[in-house]
């Protein structure tokens, strides 16, 4: 998250209470302002990968007053949430925070529900209420009405317990939450299990369209498998790549992280008892994978340049991959770079000298390299005639 100056001048820019940030959701990409409402708690205890929360959103203007709010011993309850299962609703691209207003839901971090309320939770403490808002970060996430036709219409959703697709301002109240693990906390086996459960969530939604989510969940994979890395240093497990590679940037940044060497071999040993510890040949695979998952995602979003980057990653890790060589072609071909192109589509045949497509795309490279053979010639002759 970055901070940023407040409306209101100086008064409120002086509390710093503001924040914003980037957010995904299956319609495409949003910008959330987020500010503190009432007292802060104290203490430091706030939700983590893993941890159930019990939330409740409420849309500023539905009502004449705010609802009620719900207090209960947050012992009791947290113990109580230990045992409970989040919900789970289906993600849809008329809708902006995946989840129904005015209900005390429950959620469970990082299993992506909605990365809007996610992300307000970042750093709340129990009993805690922010107020927020959202609004399109660029023309893929534009909402259909504008104005008071859009906030009534926001209204007339939240009456009907649905969530609204457009732009607005919420609070969000959260009242308690089990306890969680930052991702520094957590043994090899964990990081590997969240990293496997991303990943096949990336492929569900992709499944279903909602390829924004699906590029995010990748991207979330990427960063914390980056966590799993460690120096050359001859000891056993994963080893650390020379230069760790950056992901879709209005997604999610992927960022390099280096564990340092005594904590990663006490994470190490007890991930041998807790839980699977995995090999180099698992982790490159893995990574490989996310790349190349990456790339078609990136594609399907027109950014052919990101999808370029991110499939030559993936074949540089696992030469032997069709899929991701045939993406690195698309790519080219789409940036302009044709003899990568032909390269990468030559690639594939050799690999699967059968596929209809890869030569089906090289026939596509011949009448793009005839095309810019054909401007460069009318160039030159205006030049010299």
């Amino acid at each position: 998250m970055k901070t940023v100056q407040p409306p209101g001048g100086e008064r409120d820019a002086d509390r710093k209470d503001f924040t914003s940030w980037v957010s995904v959701c299956p319609g495409g990409l949003w910008e959330v302002q987020r500010k503190w409402t009432g007292e802060r708690k104290k203490g430091f205890v706030t939700p983590a990968l893993g941890s159930v929360c019990k939330v409740r959103v409420h849309l500023k203007g539905s009502s004449e007053k705010d609802p009620p709010r719900q207090h209960s011993d947050k012992t009791e309850e947290s113990s109580s949430l230990s045992t409970v299962q989040a919900t789970s609703y289906p993600r849809t691209l008329e809708s902006v925070l995946q989840i129904p207003l005015e209900e005390w839901v429950l959620l469970r971090l990082g299993e992506g529900q909605c990365d809007v309320i996610e992300g307000c939770l970042e750093g709340m403490k129990a009993e805690e209420v922010c107020e927020f808002q959202v609004m399109p970060f660029n023309k893929d996430s534009m909402p259909k009405l504008t104005g008071t036709s859009a906030q009534a219409e926001d209204q007339e959703a939240c009456k009907g317990g649905s969530t609204p697709y457009h732009w607005g301002i919420y609070t969000i109240e959260l009242h308690s939450f089990t306890p969680g693990k930052e991702s520094w906390e957590m043994t090899s086996g964990e990081k590997w299990t969240w990293v496997k459960s991303h990943k096949e969530r990336g492929g569900q939604r992709f499944g279903t369209g909602d390829v924004w989510g699906a590029s995010d969940s990748y991207c979330k994979a990427m960063k914390l498998l980056i966590t799993l890395t460690e120096r050359r240093n001859g000891d056993k497990g994963i080893k650390k790549d020379d230069k760790e590679e950056e992901g879709d940037a209005e997604a999610g940044a992927v960022a390099a992280a280096d564990c340092d060497e005594e904590e990663h071999g006490r994470e190490l040993a007890a991930a041998s008892e807790q839980g699977h510890v995995p090999t180099d040949e698992e982790y490159t695979g893995l990574k490989a994978e996310l790349h190349s998952n990456l790339s078609l995602c990136q594609l399907r979003l027109n950014q052919p340049a990101k999808a370029r980057a991110s499939s030559l990653n993936a074949t540089q890790l696992d030469p032997t991959s069709t899929k991701a060589w045939y993406r690195l072609g698309q790519a080219s071909l789409l940036v302009g770079e044709l003899q990568d192109a032909r390269m990468a589509f030559g690639k594939v045949l050799e690999l699967q000298p059968n596929s209809v497509s890869a030569r089906q795309a090289l026939k596509q490279v011949n009448v793009k390299e005839k095309e810019v053979d054909s401007k460069l010639g009318q160039r030159l002759s205006k030049m010299f005639s």
